[in-house]
Protein backbone atom coordinates (compact mmCIF):
# COMPACT_ATOMS: atom_id res chain seq x y z
CA UNK A 1 0.00 0.00 0.00
CA UNK A 2 1.03 3.47 -0.97
CA UNK A 3 1.92 5.10 2.39
CA UNK A 4 0.50 8.69 2.62
CA UNK A 5 2.07 11.14 5.01
CA UNK A 6 -1.21 11.92 7.77
CA UNK A 7 -1.77 7.79 7.29
CA UNK A 8 1.24 7.28 8.81
CA UNK A 9 1.28 9.66 11.53
CA UNK A 10 -2.33 8.08 12.50
CA UNK A 11 -0.39 4.78 12.72
CA UNK A 12 2.30 6.13 14.69
CA UNK A 13 -0.22 8.38 17.41
CA UNK A 14 -2.18 4.97 17.75
CA UNK A 15 0.94 2.97 18.71
CA UNK A 16 1.65 4.99 21.85
CA UNK A 17 -1.74 3.97 23.57
CA UNK A 18 -2.85 1.09 25.20
CA UNK A 19 -5.81 -0.23 27.00
CA UNK A 20 -9.03 -0.35 29.12
CA UNK A 21 -12.66 -2.22 30.30
CA UNK A 22 -16.53 -2.37 28.56
CA UNK A 23 -18.70 0.63 28.73
CA UNK A 24 -22.06 1.19 29.35
CA UNK A 25 -24.59 3.29 27.15
CA UNK A 26 -24.46 6.80 25.90
CA UNK A 27 -24.41 9.13 23.36
CA UNK A 28 -22.72 12.81 22.83
CA UNK A 29 -21.11 15.41 20.62
CA UNK A 30 -17.87 17.38 20.83
CA UNK A 31 -15.89 20.68 19.56
CA UNK A 32 -12.83 20.39 17.79
CA UNK A 33 -10.56 23.05 16.04
CA UNK A 34 -8.16 22.94 13.33
CA UNK A 35 -5.47 25.17 11.73
CA UNK A 36 -3.15 25.93 8.71
CA UNK A 37 -4.47 22.59 7.43
CA UNK A 38 -3.20 20.46 10.44
CA UNK A 39 -5.05 18.21 13.07
CA UNK A 40 -4.41 17.41 16.29
CA UNK A 41 -6.92 16.31 19.36
CA UNK A 42 -8.30 18.71 21.57
CA UNK A 43 -10.58 18.26 24.69
CA UNK A 44 -13.91 17.22 23.77
CA UNK A 45 -17.11 18.95 25.82
CA UNK A 46 -19.77 16.73 26.22
CA UNK A 47 -23.40 17.12 25.60
CA UNK A 48 -26.66 15.01 26.05
CA UNK A 49 -28.66 13.91 22.97
CA UNK A 50 -27.56 15.81 20.13
CA UNK A 51 -29.78 16.62 17.47
CA UNK A 52 -29.44 17.64 13.94
CA UNK A 53 -25.69 17.53 12.53
CA UNK A 54 -23.03 17.13 15.09
CA UNK A 55 -19.66 16.00 15.70
CA UNK A 56 -19.05 12.71 17.10
CA UNK A 57 -16.81 12.24 20.34
CA UNK A 58 -14.83 9.83 21.86
CA UNK A 59 -16.07 9.98 24.99
CA UNK A 60 -19.40 11.07 27.00
CA UNK A 61 -20.57 11.38 30.42
CA UNK A 62 -20.01 7.75 31.83
CA UNK A 63 -16.56 6.99 30.25
CA UNK A 64 -14.04 7.70 27.23
CA UNK A 65 -12.34 5.52 24.14
CA UNK A 66 -8.92 5.34 23.45
CA UNK A 67 -6.52 3.04 20.51
CA UNK A 68 -3.34 1.42 21.51
CA UNK A 69 -1.48 -2.12 20.87
CA UNK A 70 -1.04 -5.09 23.01
CA UNK A 71 2.34 -5.06 24.45
CA UNK A 72 3.22 -8.09 23.62
CA UNK A 73 1.56 -9.19 19.96
CA UNK A 74 1.45 -5.69 18.86
CA UNK A 75 -2.51 -5.90 17.90
CA UNK A 76 -4.59 -2.86 17.58
CA UNK A 77 -6.79 -2.75 20.61
CA UNK A 78 -9.83 -0.43 21.52
CA UNK A 79 -9.92 0.40 25.25
CA UNK A 80 -12.10 2.04 27.34
CA UNK A 81 -12.28 4.61 30.81
CA UNK A 82 -15.13 3.75 32.90
CA UNK A 83 -15.36 6.99 34.60
CA UNK A 84 -17.95 5.65 37.63
CA UNK A 85 -15.09 2.58 38.47
CA UNK A 86 -12.06 4.87 37.96
CA UNK A 87 -11.09 1.64 36.45
CA UNK A 88 -9.83 1.10 32.80
CA UNK A 89 -9.17 -2.25 30.51
CA UNK A 90 -9.40 -3.87 27.27
CA UNK A 91 -13.10 -3.46 25.32
CA UNK A 92 -14.40 -6.75 26.49
CA UNK A 93 -16.45 -8.23 28.01
CA UNK A 94 -14.94 -11.78 28.65
CA UNK A 95 -13.08 -12.30 31.78
CA UNK A 96 -11.20 -15.29 30.72
CA UNK A 97 -10.08 -13.43 27.64
CA UNK A 98 -6.64 -13.01 27.39
CA UNK A 99 -6.68 -10.06 25.01
CA UNK A 100 -3.85 -11.25 22.49
CA UNK A 101 -5.78 -12.23 19.90
CA UNK A 102 -8.14 -10.80 17.09
CA UNK A 103 -10.82 -13.02 18.73
CA UNK A 104 -11.10 -10.52 21.48
CA UNK A 105 -14.14 -8.24 20.52
CA UNK A 106 -11.24 -5.12 21.72
CA UNK A 107 -8.72 -6.41 19.14
CA UNK A 108 -8.02 -6.23 15.15
CA UNK A 109 -6.33 -8.40 13.19
CA UNK A 110 -2.38 -8.68 12.55
CA UNK A 111 -1.68 -5.54 10.65
CA UNK A 112 -4.77 -3.85 11.34
CA UNK A 113 -4.90 -0.62 13.30
CA UNK A 114 -7.72 1.29 14.64
CA UNK A 115 -6.89 5.16 14.55
CA UNK A 116 -9.74 6.27 16.03
CA UNK A 117 -13.28 5.19 17.84
CA UNK A 118 -15.83 7.41 18.23
CA UNK A 119 -19.78 7.04 19.88
CA UNK A 120 -22.74 6.83 17.68
CA UNK A 121 -25.45 6.63 19.73
CA UNK A 122 -26.40 5.13 22.67
CA UNK A 123 -25.88 1.66 21.55
CA UNK A 124 -23.01 2.10 19.01
CA UNK A 125 -19.30 2.92 18.36
CA UNK A 126 -17.53 3.85 14.73
CA UNK A 127 -14.21 2.50 14.47
CA UNK A 128 -11.61 4.14 11.79
CA UNK A 129 -9.29 0.96 10.83
CA UNK A 130 -6.43 0.62 8.80
CA UNK A 131 -3.24 -1.13 7.66
CA UNK A 132 -0.29 -2.58 5.38
CA UNK A 133 -2.92 -4.46 3.35
CA UNK A 134 -6.13 -2.55 2.74
CA UNK A 135 -7.21 1.29 3.00
CA UNK A 136 -9.33 2.71 5.75
CA UNK A 137 -12.50 1.10 6.70
CA UNK A 138 -15.01 2.53 8.70
CA UNK A 139 -16.43 0.20 11.37
CA UNK A 140 -19.78 -0.04 13.40
CA UNK A 141 -20.03 -1.96 16.67
CA UNK A 142 -21.97 -2.29 20.16
CA UNK A 143 -20.65 -0.59 22.65
CA UNK A 144 -18.98 -3.37 24.48
CA UNK A 145 -16.84 -3.78 21.14
CA UNK A 146 -19.19 -6.99 19.55
CA UNK A 147 -20.91 -7.49 16.46
CA UNK A 148 -17.97 -5.29 14.76
CA UNK A 149 -19.21 -4.66 10.76
CA UNK A 150 -17.66 -2.45 7.75
CA UNK A 151 -19.57 0.48 7.02
CA UNK A 152 -17.01 1.94 4.13
CA UNK A 153 -13.85 0.73 3.23
CA UNK A 154 -11.77 3.09 0.54
CA UNK A 155 -9.58 2.27 -2.24
CA UNK A 156 -6.49 3.60 -3.45
CA UNK A 157 -7.78 6.37 -4.89
CA UNK A 158 -9.91 7.22 -2.33
CA UNK A 159 -9.18 6.79 1.18
CA UNK A 160 -10.52 8.38 4.20
CA UNK A 161 -8.62 12.05 5.24
CA UNK A 162 -7.49 9.94 8.40
CA UNK A 163 -5.09 12.71 9.11
CA UNK A 164 -8.34 14.67 10.59
CA UNK A 165 -10.17 11.71 12.44
CA UNK A 166 -13.82 14.21 12.92
CA UNK A 167 -16.87 12.54 12.00
CA UNK A 168 -20.45 13.65 12.11
CA UNK A 169 -23.52 12.07 12.52
CA UNK A 170 -27.44 12.86 12.27
CA UNK A 171 -30.42 10.44 12.95
CA UNK A 172 -29.73 9.33 9.37
CA UNK A 173 -26.25 9.60 8.38
CA UNK A 174 -22.48 9.41 9.20
CA UNK A 175 -20.50 12.20 7.60
CA UNK A 176 -16.93 11.98 6.92
CA UNK A 177 -14.25 13.31 4.53
CA UNK A 178 -12.76 11.79 1.90
CA UNK A 179 -9.33 12.30 0.16
CA UNK A 180 -9.27 11.40 -3.60
CA UNK A 181 -6.03 10.93 -5.87
CA UNK A 182 -5.55 11.23 -9.61
CA UNK A 183 -2.94 9.39 -10.77
CA UNK A 184 -2.91 12.45 -13.48
CA UNK A 185 -2.82 15.19 -10.93
CA UNK A 186 -0.51 15.10 -8.30
CA UNK A 187 -2.88 17.82 -6.18
CA UNK A 188 -5.34 15.76 -4.13
CA UNK A 189 -8.65 16.64 -3.90
CA UNK A 190 -11.45 15.40 -1.61
CA UNK A 191 -15.06 15.25 -1.17
CA UNK A 192 -17.86 14.90 1.89
CA UNK A 193 -19.66 11.55 1.69
CA UNK A 194 -22.09 10.24 3.97
CA UNK A 195 -23.10 6.97 4.55
CA UNK A 196 -26.48 5.45 6.09
CA UNK A 197 -26.29 4.55 9.40
CA UNK A 198 -28.20 1.30 9.26
CA UNK A 199 -25.30 0.38 6.48
CA UNK A 200 -25.66 1.15 2.69
CA UNK A 201 -23.80 2.56 -0.22
CA UNK A 202 -21.98 5.75 0.56
CA UNK A 203 -22.51 9.14 -1.61
CA UNK A 204 -20.55 11.92 -2.38
CA UNK A 205 -22.22 14.92 -1.21
CA UNK A 206 -19.70 17.68 -3.36
CA UNK A 207 -15.86 18.24 -3.87
CA UNK A 208 -13.72 20.41 -1.29
CA UNK A 209 -9.72 21.00 -2.24
CA UNK A 210 -6.58 19.91 0.67
CA UNK A 211 -9.65 20.37 3.61
CA UNK A 212 -9.42 19.98 6.98
CA UNK A 213 -13.10 19.97 8.83
CA UNK A 214 -13.19 22.30 12.43
CA UNK A 215 -16.60 21.47 13.44
CA UNK A 216 -20.00 21.99 12.89
CA UNK A 217 -21.60 25.55 13.54
CA UNK A 218 -25.59 26.23 13.18
CA UNK A 219 -25.70 22.77 11.39
CA UNK A 220 -23.69 23.72 9.20
CA UNK A 221 -19.53 22.06 8.64
CA UNK A 222 -16.80 24.30 9.37
CA UNK A 223 -13.72 23.74 7.22
CA UNK A 224 -10.23 25.74 6.69
CA UNK A 225 -9.72 25.27 2.87
CA UNK A 226 -6.39 25.48 1.27
CA UNK A 227 -6.50 26.59 -2.69
CA UNK A 228 -4.26 23.98 -4.30
CA UNK A 229 -5.17 25.71 -7.85
CA UNK A 230 -4.12 28.84 -7.13
CA UNK A 231 -1.92 29.65 -9.49
CA UNK A 232 -0.41 32.74 -8.07
CA UNK A 233 1.66 30.90 -5.74
CA UNK A 234 0.05 32.81 -2.56
CA UNK A 235 -1.38 29.53 -1.11
CA UNK A 236 -4.74 31.01 -0.67
CA UNK A 237 -6.93 29.49 2.56
CA UNK A 238 -10.27 29.75 3.54
CA UNK A 239 -12.94 29.28 6.59
CA UNK A 240 -15.91 28.01 5.10
CA UNK A 241 -18.84 26.70 6.33
CA UNK A 242 -20.48 24.21 3.93
CA UNK A 243 -24.30 23.30 3.89
CA UNK A 244 -24.34 19.50 2.80
CA UNK A 245 -25.69 20.36 -0.16
CA UNK A 246 -22.34 21.72 -1.19
CA UNK A 247 -23.12 25.17 -0.99
CA UNK A 248 -20.72 27.29 1.05
CA UNK A 249 -19.83 30.88 2.47
CA UNK A 250 -16.46 32.15 2.96
CA UNK A 251 -15.99 33.83 6.69
CA UNK A 252 -12.50 34.44 6.43
CA UNK A 253 -9.39 34.46 3.69
CA UNK A 254 -5.63 34.68 4.12
CA UNK A 255 -2.39 33.33 2.13
CA UNK A 256 0.74 31.76 3.47
CA UNK A 257 2.19 35.51 3.55
CA UNK A 258 -0.27 35.97 6.40
CA UNK A 259 0.46 34.62 10.21
CA UNK A 260 -0.54 31.06 10.37
CA UNK A 261 -4.25 31.01 12.09
CA UNK A 262 -5.93 28.41 14.57
CA UNK A 263 -9.66 28.24 15.26
CA UNK A 264 -12.25 26.08 17.99
CA UNK A 265 -15.82 26.41 18.25
CA UNK A 266 -17.65 27.80 20.94
CA UNK A 267 -21.47 27.03 20.54
CA UNK A 268 -22.56 28.87 17.57
CA UNK A 269 -19.17 31.35 17.28
CA UNK A 270 -15.76 30.70 15.85
CA UNK A 271 -12.88 31.41 17.98
CA UNK A 272 -9.40 31.86 16.20
CA UNK A 273 -5.65 32.80 17.29
CA UNK A 274 -3.08 33.82 15.02
CA UNK A 275 0.74 32.81 15.22
CA UNK A 276 1.44 35.94 16.29
CA UNK A 277 -0.82 35.97 19.51
CA UNK A 278 -3.70 38.30 18.19
CA UNK A 279 -7.26 36.88 18.82
CA UNK A 280 -10.82 37.40 18.35
CA UNK A 281 -13.99 35.67 17.48
CA UNK A 282 -16.90 35.98 14.20
CA UNK A 283 -20.37 34.34 13.95
CA UNK A 284 -21.72 33.23 10.26
CA UNK A 285 -23.73 36.10 10.91
CA UNK A 286 -20.67 38.20 10.57
CA UNK A 287 -20.65 39.45 13.34
CA UNK A 288 -17.23 39.40 15.13
CA UNK A 289 -14.37 40.66 17.72
CA UNK A 290 -10.90 40.84 18.08
CA UNK A 291 -8.77 41.50 21.28
CA UNK A 292 -5.11 42.48 21.82
CA UNK A 293 -2.96 40.19 24.22
CA UNK A 294 -0.52 41.19 26.43
CA UNK A 295 1.67 38.20 26.43
CA UNK A 296 4.62 37.57 29.43
CA UNK A 297 6.93 37.17 26.59
CA UNK A 298 7.71 38.26 22.84
CA UNK A 299 6.16 36.12 20.43
CA UNK A 300 8.45 34.92 17.75
CA UNK A 301 10.92 32.32 16.11
CA UNK A 302 14.19 33.59 17.12
CA UNK A 303 16.19 32.69 20.37
CA UNK A 304 14.50 33.43 23.76
CA UNK A 305 11.49 33.84 21.85
CA UNK A 306 7.97 31.67 21.94
CA UNK A 307 5.89 29.96 19.61
CA UNK A 308 2.20 30.66 20.13
CA UNK A 309 -0.21 27.01 19.43
CA UNK A 310 2.08 24.38 17.59
CA UNK A 311 -0.63 22.23 17.82
CA UNK A 312 -2.59 24.03 15.56
CA UNK A 313 -5.97 23.24 17.13
CA UNK A 314 -7.70 25.35 19.70
CA UNK A 315 -8.76 23.51 23.09
CA UNK A 316 -11.97 25.66 24.12
CA UNK A 317 -12.74 25.07 27.62
CA UNK A 318 -15.40 27.36 29.52
CA UNK A 319 -15.39 29.78 26.09
CA UNK A 320 -11.63 30.31 26.31
CA UNK A 321 -9.56 29.50 24.26
CA UNK A 322 -6.49 26.67 25.89
CA UNK A 323 -2.98 28.35 24.46
CA UNK A 324 -0.19 26.72 24.23
CA UNK A 325 3.65 28.64 24.56
CA UNK A 326 6.72 27.09 23.60
CA UNK A 327 10.22 28.55 23.96
CA UNK A 328 12.29 28.72 20.58
CA UNK A 329 15.57 27.74 22.97
CA UNK A 330 17.65 25.05 23.86
CA UNK A 331 16.10 23.97 26.94
CA UNK A 332 12.48 23.85 25.76
CA UNK A 333 9.79 25.37 28.00
CA UNK A 334 6.14 24.80 27.63
CA UNK A 335 3.61 26.77 29.35
CA UNK A 336 -0.50 26.77 29.16
CA UNK A 337 -2.54 29.82 29.15
CA UNK A 338 -6.55 30.38 29.20
CA UNK A 339 -7.07 33.31 26.76
CA UNK A 340 -10.71 35.41 26.87
CA UNK A 341 -11.37 35.98 23.32
CA UNK A 342 -13.72 38.65 24.39
CA UNK A 343 -11.19 41.06 26.75
CA UNK A 344 -8.05 39.72 25.67
CA UNK A 345 -7.67 38.38 29.83
CA UNK A 346 -4.58 35.73 29.99
CA UNK A 347 -4.48 33.58 32.63
CA UNK A 348 -1.16 31.15 33.21
CA UNK A 349 -1.91 27.74 33.78
CA UNK A 350 0.62 26.00 35.73
CA UNK A 351 -0.47 22.22 36.26
CA UNK A 352 2.53 20.18 34.33
CA UNK A 353 4.47 17.10 33.99
CA UNK A 354 7.49 15.74 32.94
CA UNK A 355 7.48 13.99 29.32
CA UNK A 356 10.81 13.05 29.10
CA UNK A 357 13.23 15.73 30.06
CA UNK A 358 10.51 18.22 29.25
CA UNK A 359 8.28 19.31 31.63
CA UNK A 360 4.45 19.99 29.96
CA UNK A 361 0.91 21.09 30.73
CA UNK A 362 -0.99 18.49 31.63
CA UNK A 363 -2.65 16.84 28.47
CA UNK A 364 -6.46 17.05 28.55
CA UNK A 365 -8.37 14.64 26.79
CA UNK A 366 -11.90 15.22 27.12
CA UNK A 367 -14.83 17.31 29.59
CA UNK A 368 -17.38 15.19 31.67
CA UNK A 369 -19.65 17.38 33.51
CA UNK A 370 -17.71 19.75 36.07
CA UNK A 371 -14.54 17.37 35.48
CA UNK A 372 -11.54 16.50 32.83
CA UNK A 373 -9.86 13.38 31.99
CA UNK A 374 -6.34 14.24 31.88
CA UNK A 375 -2.82 13.06 31.49
CA UNK A 376 -0.43 13.66 35.12
CA UNK A 377 2.29 11.85 34.50
CA UNK A 378 3.94 9.48 31.78
CA UNK A 379 7.21 7.26 31.97
CA UNK A 380 8.73 4.97 29.23
CA UNK A 381 9.10 1.48 29.57
CA UNK A 382 10.50 -1.30 27.72
CA UNK A 383 7.87 -3.15 25.99
CA UNK A 384 9.86 -5.77 23.31
CA UNK A 385 7.72 -7.91 21.06
CA UNK A 386 7.90 -10.88 19.01
CA UNK A 387 6.71 -10.30 15.23
CA UNK A 388 4.20 -12.99 13.53
CA UNK A 389 7.51 -14.09 11.86
CA UNK A 390 9.60 -14.80 15.34
CA UNK A 391 11.55 -11.73 15.13
CA UNK A 392 12.48 -9.99 18.59
CA UNK A 393 11.73 -6.36 18.18
CA UNK A 394 13.00 -4.24 21.05
CA UNK A 395 10.69 -1.03 21.41
CA UNK A 396 9.27 1.41 24.44
CA UNK A 397 6.15 2.26 25.19
CA UNK A 398 4.33 5.12 27.14
CA UNK A 399 3.11 4.53 30.67
CA UNK A 400 0.31 7.39 31.50
CA UNK A 401 -1.12 8.14 35.10
CA UNK A 402 -4.06 9.57 34.33
CA UNK A 403 -7.24 10.59 36.31
CA UNK A 404 -10.27 13.07 36.65
CA UNK A 405 -9.49 16.81 37.85
CA UNK A 406 -12.62 19.23 38.65
CA UNK A 407 -12.64 22.28 36.44
CA UNK A 408 -12.38 24.14 40.16
CA UNK A 409 -9.27 22.93 40.76
CA UNK A 410 -8.05 22.35 37.25
CA UNK A 411 -8.38 26.26 37.53
CA UNK A 412 -6.99 27.08 40.09
CA UNK A 413 -3.93 24.48 39.96
CA UNK A 414 -4.66 22.42 42.48
CA UNK A 415 -3.58 18.74 41.23
CA UNK A 416 -6.39 17.18 43.43
CA UNK A 417 -6.59 14.08 40.69
CA UNK A 418 -8.89 11.24 41.31
CA UNK A 419 -6.77 8.48 39.31
CA UNK A 420 -8.03 6.10 36.76
CA UNK A 421 -6.43 2.36 37.89
CA UNK A 422 -5.38 0.68 34.43
CA UNK A 423 -4.97 -2.94 34.29
CA UNK A 424 -2.42 -2.42 30.98
CA UNK A 425 -0.61 1.07 30.09
CA UNK A 426 -2.96 3.47 28.60
CA UNK A 427 -1.94 6.75 26.67
CA UNK A 428 -5.31 9.09 26.03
Amino acid sequence: MKKHPLFCLALAAALLAGCTAAPPFAGTADTASSGRGEAATAPVQTESAPVGLHTLSAGDEDGFYAVGTTADTRLSMVSYVDYATLTAGPLCADPACTHDSDSCTACLPYGRMIYGVRILDRDHILMMAGGEEAWPVLYTAARDGSDRQALYEGSSQAYLSIGNTMLMADDQYIYFCVTEENPQDTALSGGLYRVPVTGGEAQRLFTTTNHTMVGVVDGQILCVVYDLTDGSGAGTRYLRLYATDGSFTDLMTWTDADPARSFGVDGDRILWMDENGGAGWLKPDGSSGQVAVSWPFTVGTAQDQYLINLDSRMPVLDGKLLVKATSVSTDIVVNRYALDPDTGALTPLSLSYMAGEVEQPIELAAVTGDQVLCTFAMNWEPAGYVTPEGVNVEADRAASRIGLLSLSDFWADAPNYREITCSMPLTL
